[in-house]
């Protein structure tokens, strides 16, 4: 009886494996079915989000012009929280050379297609020649050319600033700061398009009396030497200027400014004007006192 009790105890606590290995597989299925719903959900919600970004980045570049970069465009949203300008390819310079630029136009449309502003510096003393003046000139490096002093004004500069500057960098002329305004004087403004081969240039010419007793230059010699970018300074005689140095002798526009100034100069003397590199050019001269 013992022994049967004790069997039949022992029998009820047996599990059979096939049971077991159910119930253990049952689970399995669970825990699995679960994990490949949140992986249906997680990646449903990241499709969602990827064509979320798509469709809105492609609205976004369509309401951008055509020209603009994304980049450029992201910069300027980033400083100001919208678009406010773009860059355009715009067509300057002397007419009979088509050459492309750029340049910036705001949300207004205005666009900074601006022309460069340089000066030119007609550098003379007083001598005992015909008509008492000679005029110091530079021949360039790049052409051969004659040209007048100067070169382009710098931003945050005056022209009047550049002029000093200028007449330092390419003679060695050193301009005391309380002598400026009473060396130099204004000849006028050569805005035409066609003065200049590279792109449009304005020129504010000024004139410039170098008085060796007085304005020194940077090796004391008081002699203007060559800088930069020229070749030489040369002094001619402002009697020969149009007619001995003519024509393709000058860089630009540049004999067009020294026969305006010769004819300021002269006063009553006939001033003979040829071989210019164009008889109407557009500019504005300040009327002989």
């Amino acid at each position: 009886m013992v022994g049967s009790g004790a069997f039949r105890r022992r029998q009820s606590h047996i599990i059979p494996l096939s049971s077991t290995n159910a119930m253990t597989t049952n689970s399995s299925i669970r825990r699995r079915n679960i994990y490949c719903y949140s992986c249906s959900a997680s990646s449903i919600l990241m499709v969602l989000g990827i064509v979320t970004i798509v469709v809105v980045s492609g609205i976004f570049v369509k309401m951008l012009p055509a020209n603009v970069s994304l980049t450029e465009s992201l910069k300027s949203a980033s400083k100001s929280g919208c678009i406010v300008g773009k860059e355009r390819t715009w067509h300057g310079g002397h007419p009979a050379q088509d050459r492309p630029g750029s340049c910036w136009c705001g949300g207004d449309e205005y666009c900074m297609c601006t022309p460069s502003v340089a000066v030119d510096i007609v550098l003379y003393s007083r001598t005992d020649s015909k008509d008492g003046y000679s005029v110091w000139v530079v021949r360039r490096r790049d052409t051969g050319q004659l040209a007048t002093i100067g070169g382009f004004v710098n931003v945050g500069e005056t022209t009047e600033g550049a002029v000093l500057r200028e007449a330092e960098e390419e003679t060695g002329i050193i301009i005391p700061p309380d002598q400026a305004n009473s060396a130099m004087s204004l000849i006028g403004v050569y805005s035409d398009s066609r003065r200049d081969n590279r792109r449009h240039i304005v020129s504010i010419a000024y004139s410039l009396e170098f008085t060796p007793s007085s304005i020194t230059t940077k090796d004391g010699s008081n002699t203007p030497k060559a800088g930069d970018d020229a070749n030489e300074v040369i002094s001619i005689p402002l009697d020969e200027i149009g007619v001995n140095y003519k024509g393709i002798d000058w860089f630009d526009d540049h004999l067009t400014i020294l026969l305006d100034f010769k004819e300021r100069i002269a006063h009553d003397v006939p001033v003979k004007r040829e071989n210019e590199l164009y008889h109407d050019v557009a500019r504005s001269t300040c009327s002989v006192s």
